[in-house]
């Protein structure tokens, strides 16, 4: 079992970073090359009903392809309910996206949106044809084939979307590019998948994984409105402009973390649902899998906290400078985000899927609280509310789900901690060479300079003082 397991790991894990890097990759350079090409408001656009197209998305799922994942003997009834759950669903919510569209337009104060939202909003229906074969694929952890489909998509969808900006279609080379790729995605996991679905309909399958996915889908559902209620809030209050500004330092400070989280659990959390009843397995894991993470996460955000104006100014040109105070707020929070999705996740595999629940939705009270008594400061008085909300909710889970495991909030600090109080001394080292020195060189001269000498001296003080995750490190090298 542990050889498989093992095994599966292994294949998994290369195939995972493979996915998720090319992924992030491409999408990187495509927004890149748009963000140089289109304004900060024709982002803020796309930024405005983000949160209507996320919450539906996670109405469709309706925590089935968790339950799916985590159900063992889920068959082809199985697959098959959920497949028509997810049909229906996602008809249903375009229709009601596509009526609302016009209040939804009014809101803003930007007629635009009515057009934006009926086209993007097909993007349901088409992701909804898929979700099944993807949830297949990833719990027979065959993200090969994952690989194999996603990159061509990715590729023709982005070249699309780049042609359309520059022959000046503005905010629809955005909206091109979501919808290209999931059309492309779907037809190919289709092929791949090598599954059709049978017209059957069981109510006591649909029973059994509503009863255990409507929490988990209710918490996303939560969470994604108040994730996306800064959104609301800049894009209602302030302007286009700064919403483009947030959306775009948001998404570059999620860049790294995103990247390192999805990856590792996209392999691990599918593996250890198979182990979930061994708590000092699952404990162990966890632990080297936070520090890890933390090791790799930690210094690539404080390195761009410290050069994030020539990094700006070189990457997507001086318009987006306005950015640069976002983004190094931002990375605060970003530092504790796989430490709080980590823990919901030893909630979910434990089945206490009330917990996480119960979890998300003190967090976006807490959220909504400060986002109404913060507004008030101003958008620096919202980020910072922002962050003060993140890491006091990333403690709170760590209190409560490290009780299912025996890896409590004084464990978890003990293993992070050390990581990042080295990140914070050697960032506060080049910050000072930042403005003392390296701000006289040339954008790439001085990033180039900054990346090597922060990485030289980080490693080697991790290895001088023998930090536990170099053992970790060292020990996965081994086997």
């Amino acid at each position: 079992m542990a050889n498989s397991l093992r095994e599966s790991g292994k294949s998994g894990m290369i195939w995972s970073f493979l996915i998720q890097g090319g992924t992030q990759a491409i999408n990187f350079v495509v927004t890149v090359i748009l963000a140089r090409l289109l304004m900060p408001e024709q982002f803020g656009l796309i930024g405005m009903i983000a949160i209507f197209i996320a919450i539906s998305r996670a109405l469709i799922d309706g925590g089935f392809v968790s339950s799916l994942i985590r159900t063992k003997d889920a068959d082809n009834v199985d697959y098959s309910t959920v497949f028509f759950v997810n049909l229906i669903s996602s008809v249903f919510l375009y229709g009601l996206l596509f009526i609302t569209a016009p209040l939804i337009s009014e809101f803003y104060q930007e007629e635009i949106l009515i057009k934006l939202i009926r086209v993007l909003g097909l993007i349901l229906i088409i992701n909804a044809f898929s979700l099944v074969q993807s949830t297949k694929l990833n719990k027979a952890l065959q993200f090969k084939t994952q690989f194999k489909l996603q990159l061509p998509s990715l590729i023709i969808s982005a070249l699309i979307s780049i042609w359309m900006a520059y022959n000046n279609y503005g905010v629809w080379s955005l909206v091109a590019k979501d919808i290209i790729y999931a059309f492309l995605a779907t037809l190919q996991l289709w092929w791949y998948a090598n599954w059709i679905p049978s017209f059957v309909f069981d109510r006591e399958k649909f029973k059994y994984h509503f009863n255990f996915g409507y929490k988990l889908s209710l918490t996303q559902i939560i969470n994604t409105s108040f994730n996306n209620l800064y959104n609301v809030v800049i894009g209602k209050y302030f302007s286009a402009a700064q919403l483009g500004y947030f959306t775009r330092a948001r998404s570059l400070e999620q860049l790294p973390t995103l990247f390192f989280y999805n990856a590792f659990n996209r392999v691990f959390y599918p593996l250890l649902a198979k182990v979930n009843d061994d708590d000092q397995q699952l404990k162990r894991v966890y632990s080297q899998l936070m520090r890890v993470v933390i090791f790799v996460v930690t210094p690539i955000l404080i390195y761009l906290g410290v050069v994030a104006e020539p990094f700006f100014r070189w990457l997507l040109t001086e318009k987006w400078l306005p950015a640069v105070p976002y983004f190094q707020l931002l990375i605060i929070s970003g530092i504790f985000y796989p430490i709080h999705q980590y823990n919901l996740n030893i909630c979910k595999l434990k089945g206490r899927s009330d917990m996480v629940l119960k979890l998300s939705m003190l967090q976006n009270i807490m959220l909504l609280v400060g986002a109404f008594s913060a507004i008030w400061f101003g958008i620096y008085g919202l980020l910072y509310s922002l962050i003060v909300i993140n890491i006091l909710i990333t403690f709170i889970n760590a209190y409560f789900s490290g009780k299912l495991i025996g890896y409590n909030l004084k464990n978890q600090l003990k293993d992070i901690l050390p990581i990042l109080l080295l990140n914070v001394l050697i960032g506060i080292i080049f910050y000072f060479l930042q403005i003392r020195w390296l701000y006289k060189f040339p954008d790439l001269l001085n990033l180039i300079v900054s990346v090597i000498g922060f990485l030289v001296i980080y490693l080697f003080i991790a290895f001088a003082i023998r930090m536990k995750v170099i053992n970790d490190l060292m020990s996965y090298r081994r086997k």
